[in-house]
């Protein structure tokens, strides 16, 4: 019997090795399909939700499922205390679905997913703390609502006469929207939180005013309407409402931007950075993690920049004592030109050379256009990649700055390589074309990656340079990048350390590097008033780089640059930790 007992035993144990995984396969397949189904309706839901993201992202809403009965034409949720509460549950709602699911059920891709949007979740929620309630700012002198909403009207793309209409009606919204911003503002005043760079945020507004009779963003909107297929009676009707709408709408906004922040200038504003906020270096410490990807501290990426503002000293020490003419033309500010006549010709040169080091993608299509010169002033502006839809078949558009770039300096051709090839442009071609999911082309947001790579790609496209001096661009690539290191250690300084403009110049100076008075004054107040702004770029640029060097240092001789970059690019938006996942199973395929 006790054999029997055995025998039966031995049986049972079968069943279950065979019988279980078959279970929890089919298990595993139900939890895949509802992770992408959740994914879809987070999709929909923020489109409903935000139309200004609806038009920017989607052409065709029915072909995604969105309902448009939910859709409120308009900017969207505000900054009013209802608006921010909504906000604020639908965040903890999708956070508590998304945590209900089994991780280990899910495929490789979809953990992609998960951790990217519970990375993105959770420091939304730490953000919205109670006690960081008003330390957001509104009107940041880089990209406050100021500066975004002509660069929202004169870029929006009109398709069909349902878009004008809808048009009218966001232009009507930008008084409401631009007074709850405002009141919010108010707020921050008496709160004691405000840290505004006035000077630079009034001079934009007033420029605006000043342009009334002869907007440039008016303009801009008349010349997408006359590009439409209309009746010429038809188009002057629209025409005329629009204009109508920036009268009542638009430009009264831009006045009360005026009158409200003249009246605040005059009373406590903060201008030494968040550390002298209560909770401001905490806060900062969370903005740091947003803008860089990663879930490391101030202090490791303070060490993680010094680290690298000591490798590009050595490299550019190096540089000057073996070639110290040349070193000595760069500091004189005698740099190289290229031969370049426009931008096509930069980009039209890159797509020549970049496939032997980037993995091809079928289209390519781009039209470049100057921003307007009234707009572009002051703005520090110098290019950006209009993002395009994801159902549409408009060709993709950048847009360049007359005023901030000479075609044929070196900073133009990385400029261009940033936002064109292969920065932005083709980096999105590259996501639209081989990743299938929605929220991950629209939703997932990493902005370090984005930035970083086409950071990192900039310098990348350099070596196609080939008539160049070889050591001048490495040169000109070190140098840059030792700034670029030295701007993220300040903006802690400033952020996180409480320096003074007098804790810069000592820290400058201890550094090696000297700036004039003017400058000075400049740098601090522009990282002052925008906390880790250069982060994404400087930090996001090094996580790439250190990761690449590690690489080819594991890899020797069947490291293979385009394969890196395939892996690199495959993830899409992404946190550097799951962009090091797909760089790992790099490293292990060589």
């Amino acid at each position: 019997m006790k054999n029997v007992k055995k025998v039966v035993t031995y049986i049972w144990i079968l069943a279950l090795i065979f019988l279980i995984p078959g279970c929890h396969f089919q298990d595993d397949t139900a939890i895949q399909e509802e992770f992408d189904a959740f994914l879809n309706q987070e999709f929909i839901k923020a489109m409903e939700d935000d139309y200004v993201s609806l038009h920017t992202y989607v052409t065709s809403p029915e072909d995604f499922g969105i309902d448009m009965q939910h859709v409120e034409i308009g900017l969207g949720s505000g900054a009013s205390d209802e608006d921010q509460q909504q906000s604020l549950q639908k965040l903890n709602d999708s956070y508590n679905q998304l945590i209900q699911f089994d991780y280990d059920a899910l495929t490789d891709d979809q953990k992609d997913s998960y951790d990217i949007y519970q990375s993105q979740l959770s420091l939304a929620q730490k953000m919205s703390d109670e006690k960081f309630d008003y330390y957001e700012p509104v009107f940041t002198s880089m990209t406050g609502l100021h500066y975004q909403l002509p660069t929202l009207l004169t870029d929006w793309d009109i398709r069909s006469e349902e878009d004008l209409q809808n048009l009218i009606i966001v232009v009507q919204d930008i008084l409401p929207y631009t007074q709850e911003a405002l009141a919010y503002t108010k707020t921050q005043a008496e709160k004691e939180l405000l840290m505004i760079d006035f000077d630079s945020v009034l001079t934009y507004c007033q420029r605006i005013l000043d342009k009334k009779d002869q907007s440039p963003v008016l303009d801009a909107v008349k010349a997408h309407i006359d590009a439409l297929d209309m009746d010429d009676n038809l188009k002057d009707s629209y025409k005329q409402q629009m204009e109508e709408a920036f009268q009542t709408s638009f430009f009264p906004a831009y006045q009360e931007m005026v009158t409200t922040l003249t009246q605040l200038q005059k009373g406590v504003n903060n201008e030494q950075g968040l550390a002298h906020f209560q909770y401001g270096k905490e806060y900062y410490a969370l903005l740091l993690q947003e803008n860089s990807g990663t879930d490391k501290t101030v202090e490791e990426i303070k060490e993680m920049m010094e680290d690298a503002f000591h490798k590009h000293m050595r490299k550019l020490v190096a540089l000057a004592i073996q070639n110290p003419e040349l070193y000595e033309n760069y500091t004189n500010g005698e740099l190289p030109q290229t031969s370049f006549q426009s931008y096509e010709d930069i980009l039209d040169f890159i797509q020549s050379h970049f496939y032997q080091d980037f993995p091809e993608i079928e289209n390519l299509e781009y039209q470049i256009e100057e921003i307007n010169e009234d707009l572009a002033s002051d703005s520090g502006v110098t290019a950006y990649f209009h993002i395009p839809s994801l159902d549409g078949t408009s060709v993709k558009q950048l847009r360049v700055n007359p005023k901030t770039n000479d075609v044929q300096s070196l900073s133009t051709y990385t400029t261009v390589a940033h936002e064109g090839f292969a920065g932005h442009m083709y980096q999105y071609g590259y996501m639209y074309e081989n990743l299938t999911s929605p929220f991950r082309k629209a939703i997932a947001s990493a902005p370090a990656y984005s930035e970083g790579y086409a950071t990192y790609v900039q310098y990348e496209c350099m070596k196609y340079l080939e008539d160049m001096d070889e050591d001048m661009l490495e040169l000109y690539q070190e140098a840059e990048l030792l700034s670029n290191s030295l701007t993220i250690l300040i903006d802690i300084g400033i952020h996180y350390e409480g320096w003074s403009k007098e804790d810069v110049s000592d820290f400058l100076e201890e550094s090696g590097m000297m700036l004039d008075d003017e400058s000075l004054t400049m740098l601090y107040q522009q990282l002052q008033a925008n906390p880790a702004a250069f982060v994404p770029y400087y930090v996001g640029y090094e996580e790439i780089a250190n990761m690449k060097e590690e690489v080819q240092e594991e890899c020797g001789n069947t490291f293979d640059n385009k394969a890196f970059h395939q892996a690199l690019l495959e993830t899409g938006t992404a946190t550097f930790e799951v962009v090091e996942r797909h760089i790992n199973r790099y490293v292990e395929e060589q």
